[in-house]
């Protein structure tokens, strides 16, 4: 009886061992799963206590910094603004202001008392040239009538045809003889008569020529390539120096072409196969300068024109002058290049520019402007050194002035631009700052003020070349 009841303890005791144990293995079981098994996200408390926020935030502003100096490399990079570039244009700036103060000083005439002594010395010029003409041509005159007679006493007096020509040959001897100086007074008399008989026999050539063709170039159109000994060939009745007047009848007109030069001889030729044809048709009284700055320094175009202006004034009494680049080719005669009432922009389209205007203030190009408006506004600027603004100042001095300037229709005043390499303009800084001050600085900065020296001036066949020292830029205008 005990035996059994000690065996059945013991299979309890068993049972709930086995019980405990699969109690154990199942709670092990169920652990495993959830740990395996749990897709809960991880508590934020984790990433506080492993990544603090101000690494964060740290990291978010190199970020931000990263960028911005890479955008300020690219923006460098492009643009070619930094500080020591910054720093160098203030610096000649200011070295600009204190030059422009020293050419103040420097000009002592003003610009009224200017204008009174060219028109003295043009006039003397024009005389003192004439007079040396006149003496040439009596010179001449006399020594082709002494060749004469000499060539006369050794020839056969037999023949019926040099004796007439010696019996008159003697009659003016006689006439000669009469007066010591008669030579020279009936020089003096044949020339007054000639010019009376000349310009009684001539009219006026016509308000609207009649020769005209109109558009000269279409779209399609090309340059022939043409040297300068054909053109020279081509227009033998052009006189030494690109001089050229109407035979047939007076011309209304009296023109200067001013062409400022450097560099570009095969545009120079195209421009004068295509621009003497279209003078001639529209019958006006003309003559070429090209002016060339010599050497290679830094490039100044206002002091080139104003030389030119002063060159040619001095040579004859032009009405107006034509100041023409060289690498625009008139495409329509129409286009008159006459003297206009007020300034005429004759190259208001382009076909670089798409035969539109760019913006009002631009007068550059082909610009007609008259002698007494042109000494009104002192001519060119002298400050511009390399390339670009010196129109423009210009328009402002005509403009403060009250000189409307003209333009022809965009239909007749087209012009094509012949290919070439593009220059790089001078420094934005320095040309806005001349520009500002360009209506109160005209009375004394412009062609009374122009310092050059002239090397050389070359009549040709087809314009007068003249060389053009214009010294350095002063400091600040490099």
């Amino acid at each position: 009886m005990y035996a059994d009841y000690k065996l059945f303890i013991n299979s309890l005791h068993h049972f709930e061992k086995v019980r405990e144990q699969q109690k154990q293995q199942q709670t092990s079981r169920s652990s495993c799963q959830l740990h395996r098994y749990n897709h809960e996200p991880v508590s934020s408390n984790f990433l506080r206590r492993d990544v603090p926020p101000i690494l964060i935030l740290a990291f978010f502003l190199f970020l931000i910094i990263i960028i911005l100096s890479q955008i300020l490399v690219v923006h460098t990079s492009r643009y070619g603004i930094n500080f020591s570039t910054m720093q160098k244009n203030q610096e000649e700036l200011k070295e600009m202001d204190a030059s422009m103060e020293t050419i103040l000083h420097n000009n002592v005439l003003p610009i009224n008392k200017w204008r009174l002594l060219f028109y003295i010395q043009t006039r003397l010029y024009r005389f003192q040239y004439l007079f040396d003409l006149f003496n040439n041509q009596n010179n001449l005159t006399n020594e082709n009538f002494n060749q004469s007679n000499e060539i006369f006493k050794q020839e056969n007096n037999n023949s019926h045809s040099v004796s007439n020509i010696k019996h008159a040959q003697n009659r003016f001897e006689e006439f000669i003889g009469e007066n010591n100086d008669y030579s020279f007074q009936w020089k003096r008399k044949k020339f007054r008569y000639n010019y009376i008989d000349n310009h009684k026999r001539k009219n006026y050539c016509n308000e609207y020529p009649s020769q005209l063709k109109g558009r000269i170039f279409d779209e399609n159109s090309t340059f022939p390539n043409v040297s300068l000994y054909e053109i020279e060939m081509n227009f033998t009745d052009i006189k030494s120096g690109g001089q050229w007047s109407p035979s047939y009848c007076l011309a209304r007109h009296k023109v200067a072409i001013i062409i400022p030069y450097r560099d570009r001889f095969e545009h120079l030729v195209t421009l004068l196969y295509y621009l003497h044809p279209i003078l001639q048709r529209q019958e006006l009284d003309y003559k070429i300068y090209v002016s060339e700055q010599i050497g290679n320094g830094t490039y100044n175009k206002g002091v080139l024109m104003n030389a030119a202006f002063i060159y040619a004034s001095n040579e004859y009494d032009f009405q107006c002058f034509v100041f023409h680049d060289v690498d625009l080719i008139p495409e329509d005669d129409r286009n008159m290049y006459s003297c206009p009432i007020l300034p005429r922009h004759m190259s208001a389209a382009v076909n670089e520019m798409n035969y539109k205007l760019s913006y009002e203030e631009l007068i550059g190009g082909v610009l007609n402007i008259r002698t007494e408006h042109f000494l009104t506004v002192n001519g060119y600027s002298n400050l511009y050194w390399g390339w670009g603004a010196e129109d423009d100042d210009l328009y402002y001095r005509l403009k403060d002035v009250s000189l409307k300037v003209l333009r022809p229709p965009s239909s007749i005043a087209r012009y094509k631009m012949l290919q070439h390499t593009k220059r790089t303009p001078s420094v934005w800084n320095k040309r806005a700052k001349l520009l500002y001050s360009a209506a109160k600085r005209y009375t004394w900065d412009g062609v009374s003020s122009a310092r050059y020296n002239i090397t050389s001036a070359i009549a040709y066949p087809l314009f007068t070349h003249i060389i053009v020292d214009v010294g350095l830029p002063p400091p600040g205008f490099s």
